[in-house]
């Protein structure tokens, strides 16, 4: 019951992740067009850099968009445990299309440190208060989402966001001193923020694939917890990873009471899967249970 419960509601969940990142898909599309043409308008690398940066996030978007809706595809022959992992899939491509995107705005904006040229100031002033609004209002439908590819696709938006911003202020400071230097300092502090997070990020993306310890959880408090229940004597052979950032796996060994009875076995497994997926998001737990006199099964596990 536990566990329908809890399929039925990240199936809920996932339909409306869906939509938000189509969302955030259209809107990135359509602004980088205009930031594009705005760009080359107003001259500003910063404004130029974040279009191809927008282009780039777009198609990281569109990607996890696809890998998001194939991830919500149930057990298959080939896939025992489900399309999950195309997500973290997503959210890594999404993080590598990010990292070179910044990679090539600081190739562009380090030399003209040296040689700044003049911008169409209110250009950038106009185009940063369209681009706040619309990122704006993507990253706020996005904040909802709890998967890691949305958590990877709120970061482009809430860059874009602080982007402009940047821009923005820029801008306005630009209008009253001469300060041409200033439109590639802030197309190299975006971009140096941004390779900052998204290596925050890949690395517990790369932790998902490598079935690390989900975090937030320990091997400790999971095993304390499950030796708090009646009839359990010990605990080992507990291994623990996650599927995609939401949803865990565990397997392990019980050594019960002696005088535990099958029945008494069924109703605890029972209780300790509903314990698991309360207290540390265990969608799924395999418990083998062994009696005193018995020798474990897998002695090598």
């Amino acid at each position: 019951m536990g566990k329908n419960h809890s399929h039925h509601h990240h199936g809920h969940n996932h339909g409306s992740s869906s939509s938000r990142m189509g969302v955030a898909f259209f809107l990135n599309l359509l602004f980088a067009i205009i930031e594009l043409v705005g760009g080359l308008y107003t001259n500003s690398l910063a404004i130029l850099s974040d279009a191809f940066h927008d282009l780039g996030d777009a198609l990281a978007i569109a990607l996890a968009w696809f890998l998001e809706k194939k991830s919500k595809k149930g057990t298959t022959l080939e896939f025992s445990y489900g399309y999950r992992r195309f997500s973290v899939l997503g959210a890594l491509i999404t993080g590598l299309i990010l990292m070179g995107g910044s990679g090539v705005i600081l190739a562009k904006a380090i030399p003209r440190l040296f040689n700044p040229e003049d911008t169409n100031v209110e250009g950038m002033l106009l185009l940063s208060i369209l681009g706040i609004s619309v990122n704006g209002f993507a990253a706020f439908r996005m904040s909802k989402g709890t998967s890691l590819n949305e958590k990877m696709i709120l970061w482009h938006l809430l860059e874009d966001v602080m982007g402009w911003v940047a821009i923005f202020v820029g801008s306005i400071v630009m209008m009253f001193y001469k300060l041409p230097i200033l439109d590639p300092i802030m197309a190299i502090g975006i971009a140096v923020w941004v390779l900052w997070n998204v290596f925050k990020n890949i690395k517990t993306t790369l932790n998902v694939f490598l079935q690390a310890i989900p975090a937030g959880v320990t091997i400790s408090s999971v095993t304390e917890t499950i030796k708090k229940v009646a009839l359990v004597k010990s605990v080992h052979h507990l291994h623990l990873w996650s599927m995609d950032g939401d949803h865990h796996i565990l397997t392990t060994h019980l050594v019960v009471e002696d005088s535990t009875t099958k029945d008494q076995v069924h109703q605890m497994k029972i209780y300790l899967k509903k314990l698991l997926l309360t207290e540390f998001h265990i969608t799924e737990a395999t418990i083998e249970v062994e009696w005193p006199n018995q020798s474990c099964t897998d002695p090598n596990h």
